[in-house]
């Protein structure tokens, strides 16, 4: 299991090693928004919960260089938080800052915003310093994101299929905060915990490799239902009437999601699923090809929750027999990018386009 821990995401991939040493996913790719961002975006959201609602942008826009001052010493402060460390942390907060919250809140200095707000006796003003106990600063920054990303790899570690992973490899710039490492090595027990010593550096290590060898990862499972979407004929016992529609005499069905790949399926490298479509006007000038994906295993109609466009290729019909145009569409799967290829089989004329799909 590979736990990479950035600034704004945590994304997790399980895979095993094949007979050719090559890497297999077994299964989709999952995370969430638990980097070390989320940590500094509550440090944020606890100075607006002192300076008033919205506060933050306002102040940020007036004194930038005070509030990057600011995030500095929070990035500093949190750095150097560790499960030994005990007693209190402070973190000197500029005075135009506290004249912000003077005006903003309408009152005669900076400890009597904090009693007005939802942080009254957890932290303290004195001397121009915010000042907590390491065990609050750990409980009001960290924890959340710490439980969110160990309460997923619990959950994922009970999957049948990947429950005997035998190592959790760590990185990115967030896993080596000692916080973290200490909560996953002791909720992941029996499982052998990898940190480098560069953490952040590994995943540039990593994609620099991988550049060189595309092939080290032979199969993918796709994180998605990727499909395009068709217009057919409808049919009253399959199609809802609201979806029926009439293009030149003939009644069809519109928004059908036509799946390519699904949701869960294992994809080699190199994968590709053509298709061949026919425009669907008859004086039509340009055939639209729409990519689209889905959350769901088998989508229907393009409309439906959880389906997103990822982008729409425009392909210039040059035979002027609507009868006798043919375009074959092409998604070819397995790699960091999806890209989709639309050929007018009567010219042979091709339109490619790559969607980043990581």
């Amino acid at each position: 299991m590979v736990v990479d821990l950035g600034g704004g995401t945590a994304d997790i991939t399980v895979h095993q090693q094949c007979e050719d040493h090559t890497l297999e996913e077994i299964v989709p790719a999952s995370g969430g928004p638990w980097g070390g961002k989320s940590v500094d975006d509550r440090f944020i959201g606890f100075l607006e919960d002192i300076s008033g609602p919205e506060s933050m942008v306002k102040y940020k826009e007036k004194y930038m260089y005070d509030f990057l001052d600011i995030h500095r010493q929070f990035e500093v402060t949190k750095r150097s938080i560790t499960p030994e460390k005990t007693g209190n942390v402070s973190i000197r907060i500029p005075l135009s800052f506290v004249q912000f919250c003077k005006n903003n809140r309408k009152v005669k200095n900076c400890p009597a915003a904090i009693e007005e707000s939802p942080h009254k006796g957890v932290v303290q003003y004195d001397a121009g310093k915010l000042k907590w106990t390491v065990d609050y600063f750990k409980q009001i920054f960290f924890k959340e994101t710490i439980d969110s990303i160990v309460g997923h790899i619990e959950k994922l570690l009970k999957d049948a299929k990947i429950s005997d992973t035998k190592a959790i490899l760590m990185v990115g710039g967030f896993s080596e905060c000692k916080l973290v490492q200490q909560a996953i090595i002791e909720k992941c027990t029996g499982k052998k915990v990898i940190i480098p010593i560069d953490a952040g550096l590994a995943v540039v290590k990593g994609a620099v490799y991988f550049g060189h060898d595309p092939k080290a990862i032979s199969r993918r499972v796709a994180m998605y239902t990727y499909g395009i979407q068709t217009w057919p004929e409808f049919k009253p016992t399959l199609h809802p009437l609201s979806k029926k529609y009439e293009i030149d005499g003939k009644s069809r069905c519109k928004d059908v999601f036509f799946p390519i790949v699904r949701k869960g399926e294992k994809i080699p490298v190199g994968l590709s699923k053509p298709q061949i479509f026919r425009p669907l006007f008859e004086k039509g000038s340009m055939l639209h090809c729409s990519v689209y994906i889905s959350d769901d295993e088998d989508p229907k109609y393009i409309d439906e929750s959880g389906c997103d466009l990822l982008g729409t290729l425009e392909v210039p019909l040059l035979n002027h027999d609507p009868a006798n145009v043919e375009v074959e569409e092409t998604l070819y799967f397995g790699e960091t990018e999806l890209r989709v290829t639309a050929r007018d089989l009567s010219t042979n004329k091709a339109i490619d386009f790559t969607f980043d799909i990581l």
